[in-house]
């Protein structure tokens, strides 16, 4: 009745097979097939994760509707014409069922007879081309074989509605551009709202993604927001306020998502939502830094006593260094920090020494002699920072950067050079 029956002697095989696979589903999956548009959705765990689009029957009828089960899954079937002929292996080019076999109970059959599977004849895919099986793309089979297992059920459904508008948003858009999404890993759908993938969508806002395993949190950091948020969590911090979400961050297939409206609420873009063209849009502010900055929020303690910094000149991360605000900093050292106009330089007397940092980033001056140790100055929102290696290098500083605490431990007993060191940040960069 169906053109794609697998070979009479590979019954044996798939009966074994069967028996191995016969195991609870590692995850809650489930496959809906629409004859009516020749499209796929496949749900992981509740989320609609993507649609792909695929040929069934050519008449209605040759592909059973209906609530089935993925019963047998295969690499490399082989086949044979149900009419008769040779067998045909598998992984040849003349094999019209490709590379994989996802087996259905369809009709009471055992998974040799109704299938989702490859094809040689990609032309075929979006039509009713088939004798009663669904074809897919070979690319789309082999990424969707892996993540199906045997037991996870298949709705068959015929209708006129396009399952991307389950999506509701299938193109998301950031700052004009689309993001990088893995592929079959873009937005995501749990029936109410949608999810981002975080590393794509937060780079393109500008964000750097740092990930803490001692503690589960991941943070993500720019020049006007440092974002700290944990697995299984509601708790969200952003710039050391913590505030409750509605949603605790998911994980999918590796891949760490979060809700739209956490890029809004505390990330700070701004979310508009074009749901008649399946358009999702984030706006980010503009940043002169270009991403070279970020915020870094810690507690400062100079020889014991705590440091209040402004809201306004947190410290900053390069990426590897510190840089902290001139100003509020030496002068908790027993520094005299002011701004030498026709020198264009930030003027710091300390402990006999005079430091002329040229804001241009040019070589700093000791006592007028040039040193070597880069400044690292950066001038934001009209405050002046430096690294903190180099007031270490220049004035003897013993600096302790606890990155889990978040505290910066400066001491201006003055010791020997070797001693203060370079201070680096240590942040290890997500894998979401």
């Amino acid at each position: 009745m169906f053109i794609f029956r697998l070979a009479a002697h590979s019954m044996f095989l798939m009966l074994f097979l069967l028996l191995v696979f016969q195991q609870s589903a590692l995850a809650d999956c489930r496959l809906v097939i629409n004859k009516g548009t020749n499209q796929l959705a496949f749900y992981e765990n509740g989320y609609l994760v993507d649609v792909f689009p695929v040929a069934t029957g050519r008449l209605p009828q040759y592909t059973p509707e209906g609530d089935w089960q993925v019963v047998v899954k295969l690499v490399y079937p082989s086949w044979r014409h149900p009419d008769g002929g040779p067998t045909i292996p598998g992984g040849i080019p003349e094999n019209p069922l490709g590379p994989r076999w996802l087996g259905l109970n369809a009709l009471g059959t055992g998974g040799s007879s109704y299938g989702v599977h490859g094809t040689n004849n990609p032309y075929s895919i979006g039509t009713h081309a088939s004798s009663g099986c669904i074809r897919m793309y070979n690319e789309d089979i082999l990424w969707l074989y892996d993540r199906v297992p045997v037991g996870s059920g298949v709705n068959v459904i015929n209708s006129s509605e396009d399952l991307n508008s389950w999506k509701v948003f299938s193109t998301v858009q950031v700052n004009g551009s689309q993001p990088d999404f893995a592929p079959h890993l873009g937005p995501i759908r749990d029936g109410s709202k949608t999810w981002l993938p975080v590393r794509p969508t937060a780079e393109a806002l500008g964000y750097r993604l740092f990930w803490d395993e001692s503690s589960n949190t991941l943070r993500l950091a720019n020049i006007a927001r440092e974002v700290s948020l944990a697995f299984g969590s509601q708790q969200i911090s952003v710039n050391n306020s913590v505030y409750s979400a509605e949603d605790a961050p998911l994980m999918l297939e590796d891949t760490t998502y979060l809700p739209d409206y956490f890029f809004e609420r505390f990330l700070g873009a701004q979310l508009s939502q074009d749901a008649g063209n399946g358009v999702l849009s984030l706006q980010s502010p503009a940043d002169p830094w270009g991403g070279r900055l970020s915020r870094y929020q810690m507690t400062i303690n100079v020889d014991g006593k705590a440091v209040n910094l402004p809201e306004s000149q947190p410290i900053l991360s390069d990426g590897e260094n510190l840089l902290v605000p001139i100003r509020p900093v030496c002068t908790a050292t027993g520094g005299i920090v002011s701004w030498n106009g026709p020198a264009h330089t930030v003027d710091v007397m300390l402990r006999e020494k005079r430091v002329q940092i040229p804001e241009t980033g040019s070589p700093a001056l000791v006592n007028g002699a040039i040193v070597r140790e880069p400044t690292g100055i950066q001038i934001v929102n009209g405050t002046s920072y430096v690294s903190l290696r180099f007031l270490a290098d220049i004035f003897g500083f013993i600096t302790e950067v606890n990155d889990r605490s978040r505290v910066l431990n400066i001491s201006t007993i003055t010791a020997p050079t070797s001693l203060s060191g370079p201070t680096v940040l240590r942040v290890s960069p997500v894998a979401a």
